[in-house]
């Protein structure tokens, strides 16, 4: 199984969400409020409940 996690910045006039996480089949696993920014062990918790824990 491929764990690749692939990060993209794009702009948008949207000021609700700050980031997605979106998964492979196209459905938003997280998606964190505008405002509030995406930190690291939010961003780790999320990643380990798709993709399982760290090796």
């Amino acid at each position: 199984m491929d764990r690749t996690v692939s990060a993209l910045t794009a702009c948008t006039d949207r000021v609700d969400v700050d980031a997605l996480l979106i998964r492979p089949d196209g459905l938003v696993a997280l998606a964190s409020p505008g405002g509030q920014g995406l930190d690291a062990t939010t961003l780790v918790r999320v990643l380990g409940t798709w993709f399982g824990p760290r090796a």
